[in-house]
């Protein structure tokens, strides 16, 4: 570098002249280096926001809110129905699981068998009551005393409206189970399917059977039963409901049908 002041030349990197102190002036950059600064870097030439650039779809749905809004607002309306269509069908399901597990809790087996035999009376069920009987039964009382199954749930549901006048109490029946005891013995199961034969003339296979002890509550006044359950076939009847209709129907309703 050269001093204006003096014409000293001075060393390359040198600040200050050394001959007469002057500041040395400094150089200028080249030309390509000025213009290397101002051009961009061919990454920043690519670069740009993602989010300036509408999807395509987003430019629809610009388009129809501010073109067309009734519909968007059928759109919205669809989107709400299908959101309350899934929580319907949840609850529903939710009822369903709910009723399957009462089910099963309550009424699975012979404790539906029990039901029918207190609230048929409760509620002068016929139909309850002859739930509890086998077919084979049903035919021996239309062979014997010349009925209708039809008759015979009438006859009963009478018989019992008969009985809750005279002999019941206010207030709904209600029970409980007590002791129960599993018969499970071939010898004991096969006296069992004697005694309807003897008394009914009637042939069936017995596959379980049970012995309950019930508290039934008639509107406060309590009084303690037993009552034989026995499978025949899916169904679970009851000895009990049998002599019961038998007896019924020899009297012809006694008088009251």
């Amino acid at each position: 570098m050269k001093c204006e002041h003096c014409g000293y030349e001075a060393p390359e990197r040198a600040v200050i002249c050394p001959e007469c102190g002057e500041i040395l002036p400094r150089p200028k950059k080249p030309a390509a280096e000025e213009q290397a600064k101002k051009e961009p870097s061919p990454t920043a030439e690519k670069f740009s926001m993602p989010f300036l650039s509408a999807p395509a779809d987003l430019e629809k749905a610009d388009g129809i809110a501010a073109e067309d809004p009734e519909e968007l607002r059928r759109a919205a309306q669809e989107k709400k129905f299908r959101r309350t269509r899934r929580i319907v069908a949840a609850a529903v399901a939710f009822v369903l699981i709910l009723l399957a597990v009462v089910y099963y809790v309550f009424f699975w087996g012979y404790k539906l068998a029990v039901f029918r035999y207190v609230k048929g009376v409760d509620y002068s069920s016929g139909s309850m009551y002859t739930a509890l009987v086998p077919d084979a039964y049903m035919d021996y009382l239309e062979s014997t005393y010349s009925t209708t199954r039809r008759e015979v749930k009438s006859m009963m549901s009478d018989y019992f409206d008969y009985w809750n006048e005279n002999y019941g109490t206010e207030g709904r029946m209600s029970y409980d189970i007590g002791h129960v005891q599993h018969i499970s013995d071939a010898d004991e199961l096969a006296a069992l399917e004697d005694e309807l034969h003897t008394s009914y003339d009637i042939t069936v296979e017995i596959s379980k059977a049970v012995e309950v002890s019930l508290t039934i509550d008639d509107g406060g006044t309590k009084a303690s039963e037993k009552a034989t359950f026995v499978k025949i076939g899916s169904r679970w009847c009851c000895m009990k409901a049998m002599e019961d209709m038998d007896y019924v129907c020899q009297n012809n309703g006694y008088n009251v049908w």
